[in-house]
């Protein structure tokens, strides 16, 4: 996201005239550069993010996350104590 493309710092700037020109919402939420405020694909909520974390993030491929593995037990879980009951019907 650059300056030009985030809606919060043109309205802001629009609003405020009188006061020097906003280039960033906030501080970066993973190394406190300065960043802008936008809803990610890949993210849960809007997170202000810096050019460089909102580029890492936006590569294409797998992203691994800790919540993965939550789902991966769930499954096993799910499975391990469905498949006896599966099993008795063959």
């Amino acid at each position: 996201m650059s300056d030009l493309t985030c809606a919060y710092c043109r309205d802001w700037n629009a609003a405020h005239p009188d006061e020097p020109a906003r280039t960033a919402c906030g501080p970066c939420d993973h190394c406190q550069a300065p960043g802008h405020i936008g809803a990610h694909p890949r993210q849960a909520c809007s997170v202000c993010l810096c050019e460089t974390h909102w580029a890492e993030i936006s590569k294409p491929g797998l992203h691994f996350d800790l919540s993965h593995i939550i789902v991966i037990i769930v499954f096993g879980l799910a499975a391990a104590s469905l498949w006896p009951i599966i099993a008795r019907w063959w």
